[in-house]
Parts: C-alpha cells; structure tokens; sequence
C-alpha cells in the first residue's frame, strides 16, 4: 500500500468487495484510479466530500480531551464549517443537502479525462459525513449527474456513501439503487486493527 492511500480508498475498497463483491471481486489500490480489479475491466475514483476544513476539525476534536473546552482552533474551524457550537461539550452539524455532490462529480470528471489509466471503464465513490440523501433527493440527483456526465471519458457507476446508505446511480441506464450500510459498515469497524481499517471512517 503507498504511504500516499487515502483511508477513504481503503473504507471505499472494503465497502464496495463487501456489497459489490460480484462486480468487483478484489479491488488493488492504486492510482488514477484509485482502486482497480486485477483484470483492468475497471477503476474507482474515492473522493471524501466532507471538505478540508471538515476534515482538519474532526482532526481537532479526535487529538483533544474528552468534554474538555474547546480550543479557539475547533471554534475557528466550526465557523468556518458552518457548525453552530452551542456548550462547552456538544457540537451541532447541520446536515448539508445531496447537491452538494455534483460539484465533486464534476471535479473528478474533469481530472477523469485529463488522464488515467486505459480501462474498461470508470466508476466514482464519493463519501460523505455531512450531506443527506433524503428519497426526494434521488432522482434529481441521478437526472443531474446524467446530465453531466457527458465527456470523452464518463463513469458508468457512481457510489455515494452517505446518511447509513449507500446509493448506487448507474448512470449508463439513467437508475439507481439504495443499500443500507449499517450491518456492513459495523462489520468493517469490527475488524479494523486486524485488516488496519481507519477509525472514524
């Protein structure tokens, strides 16, 4: 494994051989994209949409003491993050909507097609801790990725993980399937320290 893979690729890899298994088999991580079957019939791109800023306060919070006052760092960072602080213990995350995934989508459709590796095709796998994925959101959703993804190079599949679910958008057919992530996600968990599974993903 490269001392450069994200714990993302790793969760991403795991989740998708545990509920993809017949379409993936055994993912390899690589590089552009980041995970690939052995075949090279296919690559998945992982990106985390929780943003930087996001990231560096879950950092924050996880190095700082339990029930401890924050530091100014975490309450810069809340602001910036759009998280209301209301005590000295508790901190509330306003759920972000499911369009929040279309401007990533762009992005790495745009990286897809600055150049790869040559495979059969490209799947997406975004994650996310702060956006939703309400029913109502779905279909305008998958109507506004296929509307998107329209390149030399598109994806076929774009996973999203996020509100314990994971929905697939096949966007070759214009459909789309929800799977929950509970069982699934506290199997990996479990198995972390043997398999070196991030903590917090």
């Amino acid at each position: 494994m490269s001392k450069h893979t994200s714990p993302y690729e790793v969760y991403a890899k795991c989740m998708l051989e545990a509920m993809y298994g017949e379409r993936y088999g055994t993912l390899l991580l690589r590089d552009k994209p980041d995970l690939q079957t052995p075949d090279g019939a296919s690559g998945v791109e992982v990106m985390s949409v929780n943003g930087e800023v996001f990231e560096r306060l879950v950092t924050e919070i996880a190095m700082g003491r339990q029930y401890q006052v924050p530091s100014d760092k975490v309450l810069e960072l809340c602001a910036k993050c759009g998280i209301e602080y209301h005590s000295w213990q508790t901190y509330v995350i306003k759920p972000l909507p499911a369009a929040g995934f279309i401007e990533p989508f762009r992005i790495k459709l745009k990286k897809l097609n600055a150049g790869y590796a040559f495979l059969g095709h490209y799947d997406l796998f975004l994650y996310s801790d702060r956006h939703t994925l309400d029913e109502y959101e779905l279909e305008p959703l998958l109507e506004t990725l296929c509307d998107e993804n329209r390149a030399p190079i598109s994806y076929h599949y774009v996973y999203i993980d996020a509100d314990g679910k994971l929905v697939c958008f096949d966007l070759a057919h214009c459909t789309f399937e929800v799977r929950s992530t509970a069982g699934v996600r506290e199997k990996l968990l479990a198995g972390s320290a043997e398999k070196s599974l991030p903590d917090g993903v």
